[in-house]
């Protein structure tokens, strides 16, 4: 569970037409009947967002790869016969489609395995390379990457590319070269066989071409031959000079680049051990669309580069901003059953899925065109969304019991924000991004429900002074203490990971050190594995913390970073303002602070100070000791006082143990994950176990709104 849902300044009402709602379609309502208010808009599919560029929001990929049980079948939509078929693939068969745009050919030749090997080399360094394969007097394989917005770009990508030591080496003896999205069409035909044929032959006298699907001149779509991928009017007038000297009768139409059209090509399967090729298709045109469904409607299509999430309804392939842009166009209902699928979990109330229909539907139809063309993404900057691979049974009852209800005020729908956990209090809207909700005020959340049956781990130190957090699983009590009374443990397995948190991420919470079996360390400390509700951060060095903090200072710190101070909290207790070493941190609103703490999962926290405490002297004074001035220590049996190590293990008077520092580091104990604004999740669980109805749950988040029929 995880929602660090939208990051808006401000929430803006959606201008829409008036009506009156009856009192039929306001059980709930809190309004008076005889008001007008906005009329709710109606959606009987939806557009979503799997890859597209908007400038604001960007997931981008050179390439998709699809499949489905049931075949695939590709039409050119917007073309005068875009009810037809224009390629069909049988089952189980993959394809890939990008746009037809500037390329970079790397490498060419007839060894499929050199191919590969420098495919293997670009994916290593992030790159997305395509393995052409084009028949001919012999097997040419072309490793290419694309498309690029100009011929500009893409020479300046194939300079950077060819010059990578990891690549270059390979590409020894090649002519790297740009290819372009201009065509000389060829010859238009009435069936794919026959055109086939044609390109085979341009082929054979050692010319480009492929077979595409496009709007013909004269009329009804057809299949054409398309020679030629020149980057510029040079390259093409060459190209039409070597096609009249090999076939004089052959047809050279220079394709219009306001044409739309799909070009076939084969694609060598890289991810097999063979050299078999899948189709890959190639959209061109400013305003094309390619349309692909499964060979039987129910089928989902499957996007391999999407995490191999399977969708139903249909993808349309076509670009944003020049990019390749996937939308997968599903109906409404169906959509609204996947979101609750991929937000929750399965075994959750029916109470609680209910709640989550509601305000899933509602933030969808806000939204209109959100992105041009998409009305949502499938991401959590919007909602989640894994099609048809999350559906459960109890989401699809979930949609059908709410059919058609929203949340709306005055004003029309709302922006029914949620997130994950809201740690026990929701937060009133100016806690937040500082602007004024209604509806979004602070109310008890019973999220405790997600630490339950989390597991325990020890904080450990061992005898050459590492410390961290160990799973509870792999240590031992082995009955013995030491002489301040802590108790030895030891590992109970081989390569244990010891963290500087309580909780699994290889990429935020690397292991610091591991353990073998056997390895005895004392453990002076416990916590819960930290989870949706309850957690810790850190610690992190003030040093590397300096840079974001400066981010958003009048004044940046020159020397350490030594104190962090909250100095304001809102109605909830969430964190509105905070000091760095004595000043004001100003981020463009409260939330950013998680940002500017290397992404916390909440901004309801306390924060320790590693290279801080303070000391209760025996004549009642109290005395601060901070990073900055070096403790000393002296050993039992001497007089003479000696550097502390770099870790001191103080324990207090109630014999609890902390770690403090000589440098400052900074730990972070929180509740709650997400923004915190509207319905927490795991709050909307805990309140249908205590017999909420969905109703009930919303008008508790929702403050003041209703409940109505769009």
């Amino acid at each position: 569970m995880r929602r660090l849902r939208l990051s808006l300044g401000c929430i803006q009402p959606l201008v829409l037409s008036v009506c009156v709602f009856s009192s039929s379609l306001t059980a709930a309502a809190v309004w008076p009947a005889e008001q007008a208010y906005a009329a709710v808009p109606k959606m009987d599919k939806i557009r979503v967002a799997l890859f597209i560029d908007t400038g604001k929001y960007s997931v981008n990929t050179s390439f998709a790869t699809l499949s489905s049980a049931k075949g695939l079948e590709f039409k050119l939509a917007g073309a005068q016969g875009a009810g037809k078929t224009a390629f069909a693939l049988a089952d189980k068969a993959a394809a890939a489609v990008s746009l037809d745009g500037y390329r970079i050919s790397l490498w060419e030749g007839v060894d499929a395995a050199q191919a590969k090997a420098i495919a293997d080399k670009l994916t290593a360094v992030n790159e997305d390379p395509v393995i052409f394969q084009q028949a001919g007097t012999v097997m040419l394989f072309q490793v290419q990457l694309g498309p690029y917005a100009s011929k500009e770009a893409a020479a300046a990508a194939m300079a950077k590319v060819s010059a990578m030591p990891a690549v270059s080496g390979l590409l020894k003896g090649s002519s790297p070269a740009v290819h372009g999205p201009l065509h000389l069409n060829a010859g238009v035909y009435a069936t794919e066989a026959e055109a086939a044929q044609q390109a085979a032959a341009i082929r054979a006298a050692g010319l480009e071409a492929e077979v595409a699907y496009m709007d013909a001149a004269a009329g009804a779509p057809a299949y054409a031959v398309l020679a030629a991928s020149a980057s510029d009017a040079t390259e093409l007038a060459t190209a039409k000079q070597q096609l009249a000297a090999v076939l004089p009768g052959a047809a050279q139409q220079p394709v219009g680049t306001t044409a739309s059209y799909v070009l076939k090509r084969a694609q060598l399967d890289a991810s097999g051990g063979s050299n078999s090729a899948i189709p890959h298709f190639m959209v061109g045109g400013s305003s094309a669309k390619l349309t692909v469904s499964s060979g039987e409607a129910a089928e989902p299509v499957t996007v391999k580069e999407r995490s191999e999430r399977a969708y139903r309804g249909v993808l349309e392939v076509t670009q944003s901003n020049g990019k390749l842009a996937v939308i997968n166009e599903v109906p409404f209902e169906q959509y609204v059953a996947s979101v609750i699928s991929s937000e929750l979990n399965k075994d959750w109330p029916l109470e609680a899925l209910k709640a989550q229909a509601v305000a899933a539907r509602t933030y969808a139809l806000k939204q209109g065109l959100k992105y041009q063309i998409a009305h949502v993404s499938d991401s959590t900057v919007d909602q989640a969304y894994y099609g048809a691979g999350a559906e459960f049974p109890a989401a699809l009852s979930a949609v059908q019991a709410t059919a058609g209800e929203v949340l709306a005020d005055k004003n029309g729908l709302i922006s029914p924000l949620f997130y994950s956990n809201a740690g026990g209090k929701t937060a009133e809207s100016t806690e937040v991004w500082g602007n004024k909700v209604d509806y979004l005020k602070s109310v008890p959340s019973p999220d405790d429900g997600a630490q339950k049956g989390k597991a325990v781990w020890y904080r450990i130190v061992l005898p050459n002074g590492n410390s961290g957090y160990i799973h509870s699983s792999y240590a031992r009590d082995t009955g013995q203490k030491n002489a301040a009374g802590f108790p030895y443990y030891e590992s109970t397995g081989t390569g244990v990971a010891v963290r500087p948190a309580p909780y699994v991420d290889n990429a935020a919470n690397p292991a610091g050190f591991k353990v073998d079996i056997g390895d005895r360390f004392i453990v002076f400390g416990q916590e819960i594995e930290s989870n949706a509700y309850s957690w810790i951060r850190g610690p992190f060095d003030g040093d590397k913390l300096k840079e974001k903090v400066n981010a958003v200072l009048a004044k940046p710190i020159a020397g350490a970073l030594n104190q962090l101070e909250i100095s304001k909290r809102g109605e909830s207790g969430r964190v509105t303002e905070m000091k760095a070493n004595g000043q004001v941190m100003k981020p463009a609103n409260p939330d950013a602070l998680r940002t500017v703490f290397n992404g916390l999962p909440s901004t309801r926290f306390e924060i320790e100070e590693t290279g801080r405490y303070t000391i209760l002297g025996a004549d009642g004074t109290l005395r601060t000791q901070s990073s900055s001035s070096s403790p000393v220590t002296v050993a039992a049996g001497s007089e003479k006082p000696a550097p502390a190590p770099s870790e001191l293990y103080i324990m207090n008077g109630d014999s609890k143990a902390w770690v403090a520092d000589n440098e400052s580091r900074f730990v972070f104990r929180g509740t709650g994950f997400g923004h915190g604004l509207g319905m927490s999740q795991w709050g909307a669980r805990g309140y249908a176990e205590l017999g909420y109805d969905y109703k009930k749950i919303l008008q508790t988040y929702y403050v003041g709104v209703s409940i109505i029929k769009e």
